[in-house]
């Protein structure tokens, strides 16, 4: 038989809180029957905190008779305790001096909902303290939001919150299986303190512990399985957060998490009801604070008021984790003309001294110390998404500057729950600069990209050196995060000569070191010393051929774009899928064949499309009409991180992706470098595929699409 089990029957010698004659001074005034200031004490207590087992611990510390419970969901309940008052009867409640009346369940009805009104419930509770009695309702933070308003002014001082569990407390639950379950509760205190919050999220632990012995040495993946038994068996989440909690308590830890990203949410203010007016609006009860509803709410002034946040709830937290931050990087121009973060006029020895006491360097210098001042405000990405020209030419020198760089990049990424540390944290796709040009008419058009796939290799990137589209890489899928990235390589083409008598020249100059090698057509490799000869001397020819650098993706890469059940999906490649609001008149400048992309785009219920290119901020909502199911796909564009090539502000873009349970929200913002500073702009926030672009706070409310 288990000795650990979570929801089991009250047992005295089991009650690590009330048992043995203790009584907690935090709970001390009602047990004793002091009088309240208002109608009734109220502990307010989440779902699977431990209200039953408290009113059954406060009944056995109290002699005979000297506790009443009353559940009013159950009519048969009301009856027994002649406490028809509670739910609007007009006989006098048969109470006697000095009884505790403890309210166990107060079916509070919500707008429009069955149950006991707010006001009914409030008026029983005077008339049962003018009987002489003292009452305590156990309520949840959903049932206090409803009850508070209706108890006058003075309620606060009578609101009670369990504190967290103590050591000794801990200790003794831990002590019914002395062999294992103290060192185990130790290990956990370490890994997340927040399962030694209630007695409920510890016993859970351990009962999983105590089913899966094999998980005790891994602590990660005992409490990964304590949450799916929490959800499976006890409906964690359904009782804890969405029954349990008000709307606006949801509201306020949706909106805490965004704020905690460093977003700016501005919730509405609750209007005030009839009770409210009765005692001034200054003096209502604040409930999302009082209860440290939000997410971003003090921890130690928390602790001060008697217990644990709601965000800090460890099952809550894998159901609403921390918003996942990512960079959008592009047009980076490694070893080419980079912007200056000081306008550094004087030319002289004296100028280039003063300019570094005002912290003289690049864009790129300045965004990687951008980084580490949000690494120190806990605000790091903790992904990465580079759109290409990572370089402004392919050279052994730039490359190595580039993976230096993203290498320092990547040291700085903040850790995230919902990343195995196997995840790659840095994505890349190549831009028309990270193609090899001297390679562009190589029989083997994959040549060009041979370059790019052995200098970044180990990061992910669409293997553009593959000639079969089915052998690249696609999709990187982060499965704890429910996010998958399609790389697209649109620089498939780069470097094309654009007129046809450039290539007879390049293939007549290719035969002549054929035939001075005494070959008779053969490859380059067949060719020896002379075709090493001759790839110098087709390089120097070839860079003065005029060029095209097209956008297109292979139609055998968008033939495996597919939706997945459970992901959002993030599309990431360089060149623009439509026209940006900048005039440039030049050939290929977009994606030729954007149409089709967009349609297979649209088809794999991709919610987001990132690239570069155009060295320009841009962001854009497009939906095909009459092609399928109606499915809006965001577009953004990054303006050029280093580029001195700009017409706007050097920038990148912020991509927050916000999960609850397997349902995503996104928010996407620009951040430019602006007199030294990077400057946020205006976010745009949606839900996969939904037609419009929602306030942050809208989207925080219940039910909002």
């Amino acid at each position: 038989m288990s000795v650990f089990r979570p929801s089991q029957a009250y047992r005295a010698d089991l009650d690590i809180r009330l048992g043995a004659g203790r009584l907690p001074s935090w709970i001390r005034p009602p047990a004793e029957g002091a009088a309240p200031n208002s109608p009734a004490w109220l502990a307010v207590m989440p779902r699977r905190a431990g209200k039953t087992w408290l009113a059954q611990g406060i009944a056995a510390l109290r002699a005979d008779g000297g506790t009443v419970r009353v559940d009013l969901r159950s009519s048969i309940s009301v009856r027994r305790t002649r406490l028809g008052c509670l739910t609007g009867a007009k006989s006098a409640p048969l109470v006697e001096a000095g009884q505790l009346v403890i309210v166990d369940e107060p079916a509070l009805a919500r707008p429009g909902g069955p149950g006991v009104p707010p006001e009914v419930l409030a008026a029983g509770l005077q008339r049962v303290r003018d009987g002489g009695a003292t009452t305590l309702v156990l309520a949840t933070p959903a049932e206090s939001a409803l009850l508070v308003p209706h108890l006058g002014p003075d309620v606060r001082k009578d609101v009670l919150r369990p504190p967290v569990l103590d050591a000794g407390e801990c200790a003794r639950m831990a002590a019914r299986a002395p062999q294992w379950a103290p060192a185990l509760v130790e290990r956990l205190g370490e890994a997340d303190p927040g399962w030694l919050h209630t007695p409920f999220l510890l016993e859970l632990a351990l009962h999983t512990a105590e089913e899966r012995p094999a998980l005790r040495a891994d602590p990660e993946a005992l409490l990964r399985a304590a949450v799916e038994v929490a959800d499976d068996r006890h409906e964690y989440i359904q009782q804890w957060f969405h029954n349990g909690l008000g709307e606006q308590h949801r509201a306020a830890l949706r909106a805490g998490r965004w704020r905690a990203a460093g977003l700016p949410v501005e919730l509405p203010a609750a209007e005030p009801g009839p009770a409210d007016r009765s005692y001034g609006a200054d003096d209502r009860y604040d409930d999302a604070a009082f209860y440290g509803a939000a997410a971003d709410a003090d921890a130690g002034q928390d602790r001060a008021r008697g217990g644990a946040s709601l965000a800090g709830d460890p099952v809550l937290a894998r159901h609403l984790p921390e918003v996942l931050r990512v960079h959008h990087i592009s047009d980076l121009h490694h070893g080419g003309r980079l912007s200056s973060t000081v306008d550094a006029k004087d030319p002289t020895q004296a100028g280039h001294r003063i300019a570094a006491v005002a912290g003289a360097g690049t864009a790129l210098d300045s965004y990687l110390d951008h980084v580490g001042q949000l690494a120190a405000q806990g605000r790091a990405p903790h992904l990465v998404v580079v759109t290409g020209d990572i370089v402004d030419r392919p050279s052994d020198t730039h490359g190595a500057l580039a993976r230096e760089w993203l290498d320092r990049l990547a040291g700085l990424l903040a850790p995230h729950r919902d990343l195995r540390p196997d995840d790659p944290r840095v994505l890349l796709v190549g831009g028309n600069h990270d193609v090899s040009w001297d390679l562009a008419l190589d029989p083997s058009p994959q040549a060009r990209h041979r370059w790019f796939a052995a200098n970044f290799t180990g990061l992910p990137h669409p293997d553009l050196q593959l000639a079969d589209p089915r052998a690249r890489r696609l999709y990187v899928g982060y499965r704890g995060v429910g996010l998958r990235f399609a790389l697209l390589g649109s620089a498939e083409s780069g470097g094309e000569a654009a007129r046809d008598e450039d290539r007879e020249l390049l293939r007549g100059i290719r035969q002549r070191y054929l035939d001075a090698a005494g070959g008779d057509g053969g490859t380059d490799a067949d060719a020896g010393e002379g075709a090493g000869a001759g790839d110098a001397d087709v390089a120097a020819v070839v860079r003065d051929f005029v060029r095209h650098d097209p956008g297109v993706i292979a139609r055998g890469v968008l033939d495996r774009l597919a939706a997945e059940r459970g992901y959002v999906t993030v599309a990431a490649l360089h060149h623009p899928l439509s026209p940006v609001p900048a005039v440039e008149v030049a050939p290929y400048s977009g994606v030729v064949n954007a149409g089709q992309a967009k349609r297979a785009l649209a088809a794999a219920r991709t919610s987001l499309v990132l690239h570069g290119h155009t060295h320009l901020g841009f962001a854009a909502a497009e939906r095909l009409l009459g092609s399928g199911p109606p499915w809006t796909v965001r577009i953004a564009g990054a303006p050029a991180l280093a580029s001195r090539e700009t017409e706007e502000r050097n920038g990148y873009n912020e991509l927050f992706v916000a999960r609850e349970g397997g349902a995503h929200t996104l928010a996407v913002r620009t951040v430019r470098l602006d007199g030294g500073q990077w400057t946020p702009g205006e976010v745009y926030a949606f839900r996969p595929g939904a037609a419009d672009e929602r306030e942050l706070a809208d989207l925080c409310a219940d039910g909002r699409a």
